[in-house]
């Protein structure tokens, strides 16, 4: 295990230090680098065949790494990297995302940013600490240090098509991904501009999830006539994305909080019937 420490941290330091085991090594950095490249730093240190990731706020469950390392050395891909479900945990309940895997073919923007079944959040899912991924794909695909947001996103959308890869979900739920009130994140912050930088012009983003990111990513932060402009022009052409954009722009977040169905902690709420428990979904 290897814990990368971004910029001074000095109780995290001490805490770590207290801890004799020869697998933990601690790589504190002199200056904050920000999420992107912390991984980065990691994955540099690291000598492993495959890498996990865990960020500091998320869990995983027991069986996690034996399960996904199980379906990476069954692939005949060059790359296979495997993700999992996530139990998504809200002060109101607990969710299983995604809701569906990944259609043949499907663009990797469209999965993670369109939502064509719900209204909500889940549809489509991948997070950095769900994931299962080579060494030699990390380093030949880093991922971009200059991004303060959608980090996660923007690395399996370039890792999708990159020669030699094939994405996997093992169809369980392996990895807590806390959430509103549990989770205080630099992706939850309000400014704009960091989403706007990140989907203007990347290459990568079919014209239709570009449509559904400005729904869900720019209307929910709209504060000015200007911006609700702006995510109108951008998702006027899909109508289902107009009309999440309008609610999250104008609906009070208080009252979207509560209009959000909440499920019992025990995190039941996939589909009533599973795919097979490991889905090979992209290459």
């Amino acid at each position: 295990m290897i814990v990368v420490i971004d910029g001074p941290d000095a109780t995290t330091a001490e805490v770590l230090a207290a801890i004799t085991d020869a697998r933990l090594r601690t790589v504190a950095l002199p200056a904050s680098v920000g999420g992107a490249e912390a991984r980065n730093v990691g994955v540099r240190e690291a000598r492993s065949e495959f890498i996990a990731f865990l960020d500091d706020d998320d869990e995983w469950l027991p069986s996690k790494l034996s399960t996904q390392l199980d379906v990476a050395r069954r692939s005949n891909s060059r790359f296979p990297v495997v993700a999992c479900r996530v139990i998504a945990r809200r002060p109101q309940g607990d969710e299983v995302w995604p809701a569906r895997p990944i259609r043949p073919k499907e663009s990797m923007s469209e999965y993670l940013l369109c939502r064509e079944k719900s209204f909500r959040q889940g549809e489509g899912f991948a997070q950095t600490s769900t994931l299962l991924v080579p060494r030699d794909l990390l380093l030949c695909v880093p991922f971009q240090s200059e991004l303060p947001r959608h980090q996660d996103w923007d690395w399996i959308i370039r890792a999708a098509i990159y020669p030699g890869v094939q994405i996997a979900w093992v169809w369980d739920a392996l990895t807590i991904y806390h959430i509103d009130a549990y989770r205080k994140s630099i992706s939850s912050g309000s400014s704009l501009a960091p989403s706007i930088d990140w989907i203007t012009g990347n290459p990568h983003i079919t014209p239709k999830a570009r449509a559904y990111f400005f729904a869900t990513q720019v209307a929910v932060r709209c504060r000015s006539l200007k911006v609700l402009c702006l995510v109108v022009r951008e998702t006027v052409r899909y109508p289902r994305a107009l009309l999440i954009a309008l609610g999250l722009a104008l609906v009070p977040r208080s009252l979207v909080h509560l209009l959000r169905p909440g499920t019992s902690p025990s995190g039941t709420s996939g589909p009533k019937t599973a795919p097979p428990r490991s889905v090979p979904t992209h290459a």
